[in-house]
C-alpha cells in the first residue's frame, strides 16, 4: 500500500515507491525513490512498484467433458509507473488485483477448454502456464507513454505464473481415472513387496547359510579342540605309562641289583664262613697232626733218651753222652721237629740238680741260635 500524501509540504517516496508530481496537468517531477514539495493544488502520487502476487482458481470441463479446477498463482510488479497510474485506479490496488484475477481465470478457462483431462492433469507447466503468461502479459505490459491515448498495455510486468493444482471436480471420473495409476501403484507395490519378500527369502538364506558355516567352523574348531584335547590327553597318558614303565624297570632294577648284592653278600658270607670253616679246619687238622708229631717226637724222643741212658750207664761215660746229644741226638730231634711247633719249652731245671737232657738242649739251642736260627725262649726254671 503506497505511503499517505499530505495535502501540502515535503513529500519523500520509500525506495520501493515512485513519486509522480503534478501541477497544473504537466508532470514536473516523476524519480524513483524521490521527493518534492507539494502545493495544496498540487498532485503527488506515490506508485508502489515492489512484487505483488495474485492466486486465482478457475472451474472448467476439458474436451472430455470432465470438470476441473485449476489453482494458480501469479507473480508481477509496476515496471511503467506513469502508464500505470494513468491507465489503472493505484490507490485501491485491490481493484487492480481483482482485476488481473479475472483475467486469469478467464485466460484459463479458454485454454482448458481446448485441452484434454490428461494434458490438464500431466501438462499443466506447458500447457497451461505458458499459454497464460502469452495471452496475459501482451496485454498488462506495454511501452506507452504517459502522453500516449493508445491502447498500449497497463505498465505492469508478469514475472511468473503457476499452475499450483488441477483438480478433477467429480469424484467418481476422478476415481475411475486413478483406478489405472492406483491399479499400476498396487502391481508396483506388489511387485516391490515381492521383491522384498524375495531379497527378505535371500538375505534371510544367506544369514542361514552364514549361521550354518558359522556353526560348521566352530564344530570343526571344538572338534579340534577335542582332538587336541584327546592328542595331549593320549600323550599324558603315554609319557605316565613311560614313567610308570621306566619307573618299574628303575625298580626291577633296583630290586635285581639289591637281590644280586644280597646273593652277592650272601655268596661272600658263605664263602667267608666256608674259608673260615676251612681253616678252622686245617688248623684243627694241623693241631691235631702237629700234636700227633709232637707226641711221636715226645715218644721217640723219650725212647732215645732212654736208650742213651741205658748205653751212657753201661759204656758211655757222661762226657760221651753230652757229645752224643749235642752231635747227634739234639740235631735228629731238631730235624723232626722243624716246622711243628712255634716254640719249645722245656722245663726241669738246676732245682733238681738239673736233667742232663735239658742242659743239652739249652746247649744246643745256644748253638742254633749261633747259627743264625731264632725263636720265642723262655728260660728253664
Amino acid at each position: 500500500m503506497p505511503s499517505a500524501v499530505p495535502s501540502w509540504g515535503f513529500v519523500t517516496a520509500a525506495p520501493h515507491e515512485h513519486l509522480i508530481h503534478v501541477r497544473d496537468g504537466r508532470v514536473l517531477n516523476a524519480a524513483q525513490g524521490g521527493s518534492c514539495f507539494k502545493r495544496p493544488t498540487d498532485t503527488v502520487a506515490l506508485v508502489d512498484t515492489s512484487v505483488h502476487r495474485v492466486q486465482f482458481t478457475a472451474d472448467q470441463v476439458t474436451q472430455e467433458r470432465a470438470g476441473v479446477a485449476v489453482t494458480g498463482l501469479a507473480v508481477f510488479r509496476i515496471v511503467r509507473p506513469l502508464l500505470a497510474w494513468r491507465m489503472l485506479n493505484l490507490e485501491s490496488f485491490k481493484e487492480v488485483e481483482a482485476l488481473l484475477r479475472e483475467m486469469f481465470v478467464g485466460a484459463t478457462r479458454r485454454l482448458v477448454a481446448n485441452l484434454t483431462l490428461d494434458q490438464c492433469l500431466t501438462q499443466r507447466k506447458e500447457s497451461l502456464a505458458v499459454e497464460l503468461m502469452a495471452e496475459v502479459a501482451p496485454v498488462v505490459s506495454g511501452k506507452g507513454q504517459a502522453q500516449d491515448d493508445a491502447d498500449r498495455g497497463w505498465g505492469i510486468a508478469i514475472d511468473t505464473i503457476e499452475i499450483q493444482d488441477v483438480r478433477v471436480l467429480s469424484k467418481e471420473v476422478f476415481e475411475r481415472l486413478q483406478a489405472p495409476f492406483r491399479e499400476q501403484l498396487s502391481l508396483s507395490a506388489l511387485q516391490a513387496r515381492a521383491e522384498v519378500m524375495a531379497a527378505e527369502a535371500q538375505v534371510s538364506v544367506e544369514q542361514a547359510r552364514r549361521k550354518e558355516d558359522a556353526r560348521r567352523e566352530m564344530m570343526a574348531l571344538e572338534e579340534e579342540r577335542l582332538a587336541a584335547e584327546r592328542e595331549r590327553a593320549r600323550q599324558t597318558l603315554e609319557h605316565e605309562a613311560q614313567l610308570a614303565r621306566a619307573r618299574l624297570a628303575a625298580q626291577v632294577e633296583r630290586e635285581d641289583l639289591e637281590g644280586e648284592a644280597r646273593r652277592a653278600r650272601l655268596a661272600l658270607e658263605d664263602s667267608a664262613r666256608l674259608e673260615r670253616e676251612e681253616r678252622i679246619a686245617e688248623s684243627q687238622a694241623r693241631q691235631a697232626e702237629l700234636h700227633a708229631q709232637a707226641e711221636r717226637v715226645t715218644r721217640e724222643t723219650a725212647a732215645a733218651l732212654l736208650r742213651l741212658e741205658r748205653e751212657a750207664e753201661g759204656t758211655i761215660t757222661e762226657g760221651r753222652l753230652r757229645e752224643l746229644a749235642l752231635t747227634t741226638t739234639l740235631p735228629e730231634v731238631a730235624r723232626a721237629w722243624r716246622g711243628s711247633f712255634d716254640k719249645v719249652v722245656l722245663t726241669g731245671g738246676a732245682a733238681e740238680g738239673g736233667s742232663f737232657l735239658a742242659q743239652g738242649l739249652t746247649q744246643a739251642l745256644a748253638s742254633l741260635e749261633t747259627m743264625g736260627f731264632s725263636w720265642p725262649r723262655k728260660e728253664l726254671g
